[in-house]
């Protein structure tokens, strides 16, 4: 198991979850540092000390979708013999063992893309809960794909499908939508494994922008939808 996961000024919930993914057996982790500040290096130290652990860094926080394209880049050039890669994010909201589980479907259906998908209880945070549901119904009106869960961070990603991902703009959250809407429009509905919905402290860890990301993450659907992208049936 492969796994990559993008960082900006995370917490110790990131050094606890790469130690259990090592403990679990997971034999690379990738960490990219999108220019994280001076508090935040102690985190990354200890990674250093880490087993397995490959760190990069960016000079200058350049968002989510930069990092990931980063380890993308770094993953097809260092490890040629994995099948595929599987992100994380590293506020905490992702179990180890449902990381684990999304790689296990992976390994189990290596062409197609998994999708860690939350259920949204009351106890989720109105403001995620609200927005969860508006994006999925606008993500069916632009893919004609209805999916549980569009904005979640735990991919499953196919080794053969990372080239074009280097490919696609966008450097912060709206980036994951634009792959996403990429993959459905194409006819590359994923499949969908039931995680955890883990909220930390009303989930004050996220550095989603609710106005900013918000406007990326719909501009992507309505270019998608404006320009009539055809829609293959999925596969």
């Amino acid at each position: 198991m492969a796994v990559l996961i993008p960082a900006w000024n995370p917490g110790a919930e990131l050094t606890s979850l790469v130690e259990t993914l090592i403990q679990m057996g997971c034999r690379t982790v990738l960490v990219v540092d999108d220019g994280s500040s001076a508090g935040a290096q102690p985190v990354f130290q200890r990674l250093r000390e880490m087993p397995a652990i490959t760190l990069l860094r960016h000079a200058h926080n350049h968002g989510k979708g930069c990092a990931l394209r980063t380890g993308f880049q770094e993953f097809l050039r260092a490890w040629p013999d994995y099948d595929g890669v599987i992100t994380a994010d590293a506020d905490g909201q992702h179990a180890p063992e449902d990381i684990a589980r999304v790689a296990a479907a992976l390994a189990a259906s290596p062409t197609r893309i998994i999708l860690g998908a939350r259920p949204f209880p009351s106890t989720m945070p109105w403001r995620s809960r609200l927005g969860n549901v508006l994006t999925r119904y606008a993500f069916r009106a632009a893919t004609g794909v209805m999916l549980a869960d569009t904005q979640t961070g735990l991919r499953g990603i196919p080794r053969t499908l990372l080239p074009e991902l280097l490919t696609i703009p966008g450097d912060r959250y709206e980036y994951e939508m634009a792959a996403l809407t990429h993959w459905c429009c194409q006819g590359c509905a994923p499949v969908e494994v039931p995680i955890q919905t883990i909220y930390h402290d009303h989930n004050r860890s996220s550095h989603f922008h609710p106005l900013r990301d918000s406007y990326g993450i719909y501009s992507v659907l309505a270019l998608h939808r404006l320009r009539g992208k055809s829609r293959n049936p999925p596969r």
